[in-house]
């Protein structure tokens, strides 16, 4: 046998034991069926199906290839399916969503440095909440994500590698009427608006009930929508320096704001109030070349990265 058409003629004869059926099945008329049979068992030198004048019974031989069949066809269908996103990917580039604060830290040093050291790289880079960048994994919309890898673990068709996080500060402006406060309960930062991208819904179980003016609750999924809802990091900041909002990152996101005094961290703090992302992708998906260079490009600026010595 030659052809994986060949397995699955002797599968549907199987199926159908009938000619007709069997012919219609695999859309190929009936004299065509037949012809194909005789050359199939021409080739192997022995009969597949005892023939009557209504059906066709499945001989020992007949048997040897069924019990292999299954796995054949599966396994012939897999690799077609592996070369079409392969070549779907490569026409379309690689497709990484990263979080704002995965963006922040790696992603976009990563990506830039990436495409200007590989000329051969074909690649698009979108910055979307946490939530965005699932979906878009589990959509196939991108080939990786790099957000929060926490997130990851609710989904069991996604797979994870932390690389790096820490722990989260809040901070707000140096104006802002908590700025001086060297005391400070979560009742009063649920005073203020909260400038953040979504949070997922398990920080909800760690906060006050009354969320006040920081934000609400999303009520088809849950997740925690801060008063001012932004997708990147820059944005979060520049809400925070001009207004009463307040926000949370680990402090070397803000290490320079910190040192011109632009920014000041408030004096509340959890052994919860963490934060760590990672690279997020497809279980069993085949990473092409020009993937897996972007990945090591990635990890290398991680290591020479102030993101790297976090403890998680």
């Amino acid at each position: 046998m030659r052809d994986i058409r060949h397995v699955k003629i002797v599968k549907a004869l199987d199926a159908h034991r009938n000619f007709a059926r069997a012919s219609e099945a695999l859309c190929m008329s009936q004299s065509a069926l037949s012809r194909a049979l005789l050359r199939i068992e021409d080739t192997l030198g022995v009969e597949l199906f005892e023939r009557t004048r209504t059906s066709v019974v499945p001989t020992v031989y007949a048997e040897i290839i069924l019990q292999r069949s299954d796995n054949l066809i599966s396994a012939f269908d897999d690799m077609l399916q592996s070369i079409e996103a392969k070549r779907h990917q490569d026409e379309r580039g690689v497709r990484i969503s990263v979080g704002p604060y995965a963006a922040e830290a790696i992603g976009l040093l990563g990506f830039s440095t990436h495409a200007s050291s590989d000329r051969t790289f074909n690649g698009k880079l979108f910055i979307r909440d946490w939530r965005t960048c699932l979906e878009d994994l589990i959509e196939k919309r991108s080939d990786l994500a790099i957000t929060d890898t926490r997130s990851a673990q609710e989904y069991p068709e996604l797979a994870s590698e932390v690389l790096g996080g820490g722990s989260a500060l809040f901070f707000c402006g140096s104006q802002h009427p908590l700025a001086k406060q060297t005391i400070l309960s979560w009742i009063d930062l649920m005073q203020f608006p909260w400038a953040t991208t979504l949070a997922q819904n398990r920080w909800l179980d760690l906060l006050p009930g009354n969320l006040g003016a920081a934000g609400r609750v999303d009520p088809v999924t849950g997740d925690f929508v801060p008063a001012i809802c932004v997708d990147n990091f820059s944005a979060m900041v520049a809400a925070v320096k001009e207004g009463r909002a307040i926000s949370v990152a680990p402090a070397a996101f803000i290490a320079d704001e910190l040192k011109r005094g632009d920014l000041v961290t408030l004096p509340i703090s959890e052994p919860w109030l963490t934060m760590e992302y990672g690279l997020i992708w497809r279980r069993n998906q085949t990473w092409s070349p020009n993937l897996r260079r972007f990945v090591k490009t990635l990890k290398d600026i991680q290591q020479a990265s102030s993101y790297d010595s976090f403890s998680i």
